[in-house]
């Protein structure tokens, strides 16, 4: 499991720490490598405590496309890449997908990553829409895959009653560099005079200084700088009232439980902005000024409650279970059908549960099927026959059969390795190499007989669109629809 994260301690640190957030909850299962340049001795420091090895880029490994062509040869076939950055554009994406399977992008910007294997993105409400032109990836979306560090990723204990203690707490990111702090501390202070203030700044914080002054002046404020997780976790939890951006801090104060306040500071945070405040899990900052302070012990009992149940602490369930998925999907090797496989593809056409869903259900002869197959395996820009296999054992297979720019999905699954979910990787695989094997636009179209449940949950997994059912030799088929456009 490799992460390539932006290690740059003024723009990228975020990415880093979503990446060692992510190490930690796959370290049981994956050994877990961080790639950066001129990693410091604070990200070498956090990358251990979370058992994950930092692997240093080379000076001499130049620009984008040499370093994707660097990584590339790290990679295992099995291995899995986790890309965390903005400047890991299409083409070095595509670099590195052409050589392997398993392709992670994490992604705030909602910028689809075209060559993705799976895109994570914590922000809520983004639908699997946006990602239309990722076919076939894995959408690990909202804050059910909460990239969150240790200490928050346990859901906070609800007390039966719990008095407000009026503490406050303020923290607007790790750098602050328009030093929103020092611009709201003062204008929180004048709304609670009463409070006292938990300030948290970040290391890479430059007005630290400046802070400390202003700070001298208000006896009810207390500075903390570049916090580790575990004491802030402990902080945030004795905390009523919570200040902070839309972004993963928020994300860490909703886990922890309180009356979470929002000051956007970027144009990558309407999303989890929007989420959190719609779904009554925070408020704007600026509303503020409109609630009255008999309210705010019972607005924060409301809001505790509404994040203890999205925050259930089983991120890192979810995030195993589809790495292990992907993984296993890794391990398939797809090659192109030879005259050699013709008996075999007979066999499994001939085998019963793949008659029985046919549109022709009739047990086909092996004249007519070495006729077909000689005519199929001549066709090679427009049908391709793949033999899906596991440790060079045949165990499926894929069929694409295009007119023009519209191919004819079809797969099966061996009989002796049916109901361990070969299906949805199958075809996940066969994505993958027909992206680059046949750029597009094109348009995969699976038929499929209504009383097959499983096939249909294999294309509806894989975000085929359904279209209007067809008639097909007395019997009604389900028709699913996949469109790859051009634009890579």
């Amino acid at each position: 499991m490799y992460f390539r994260a932006d290690g740059n301690a003024r723009v990228g640190l975020g990415h880093v720490v979503r990446c060692l957030a992510l190490a930690d909850m796959l370290a049981p299962c994956f050994e877990c490598v961080l790639v950066l340049r001129e990693p410091n001795a604070l990200l070498q420091t956090q990358a251990a405590a979370v058992q994950c090895r930092v692997l240093v880029v080379p000076p001499a490994v130049g620009d984008s496309q040499e370093e994707a062509a660097w990584v590339s040869g790290l990679l295992q076939p099995t291995d899995l890449l986790v890309l965390d950055g903005y400047h890991f554009g299409s083409l070095y994406q595509e670099i590195v997908s052409k050589k392997h399977f398993g392709l992670i992008c994490i992604d705030d910007l909602v910028t689809p990553p075209a060559w993705a294997d799976a895109v994570i993105n914590q922000a809520g409400g983004v639908l699997p829409g946006a990602y239309a032109t990722t076919p076939g990836a894995q959408l690990l979306l909202g804050p059910t895959y909460a990239l969150l560090r240790r200490p928050f990723r346990l859901p906070a204990p609800l007390p039966a009653q719990r008095l407000w203690t009026g503490r406050v707490f303020l923290s607007m990111g790790g750098a602050d560099p328009s030093n929103q702090t020092a611009a709201l501390l003062p204008q929180l202070v004048r709304v609670f005079p009463s409070c006292t203030f938990d300030v948290v700044t970040g290391a890479a914080y430059p007005h630290q200084a400046a802070l400390a002054t202003m700070a001298a002046s208000l006896p009810q404020v207390r500075l903390h700088h570049n916090v580790a997780a575990e004491p802030l976790a402990a902080l945030l939890r004795t905390c009523d009232l919570m200040v902070c951006p839309p972004s993963g801090m928020a994300y860490e104060c909703a886990a922890a439980g309180g009356l979470l306040l929002l000051h956007p500071t970027a144009a990558n945070q309407q999303g989890i902005f929007t989420f959190l405040v719609d779904g009554g899990l925070a408020l704007p900052l600026a509303a503020l000024g409109s609630l009255k302070p008999t309210d705010l012990p019972s607005i924060t009992t409301q809001m505790r409650s509404r994040q203890a149940e999205l925050f259930d602490g089983r991120a890192a369930e979810r995030f195993t279970a589809a790495f292990e998925e992907l993984h296993s999907t890794a391990q398939l090797r797809l090659r192109r059908a030879t005259a050699a496989d013709c008996a075999l593809y007979l066999d499994w056409a001939n085998d019963p549960a793949v008659r029985h869903n046919a549109i022709h259900p009739e047990s086909i002869a092996w004249s007519d099927h070495q006729n077909w197959f000689a005519r199929r395996l001549t066709e090679v820009r427009d049908t391709y026959l793949l033999v899906v296999e596991l440790a060079d054992e045949p165990v499926g297979q894929v069929r694409i059969e295009f007119d023009g720019s519209v191919g004819l999905i079809d797969y099966s699954v061996a009989t002796a390795h049916r109901g361990r979910g070969l299906g949805t990787r199958l075809l996940r695989r066969a994505l993958h190499w027909l992206r680059h094997q046949r750029p597009g636009p094109w348009v995969l179209r699976g038929e499929v007989w209504a009383d097959n449940a499983a096939s249909m949950r294999v294309f509806e997994r894989l975000r085929f669109a359904r279209l209007p059912t067809v008639q097909r030799n007395g019997r009604t088929f389900e028709v699913f629809e996949l469109a790859l456009n051009s634009g890579f």
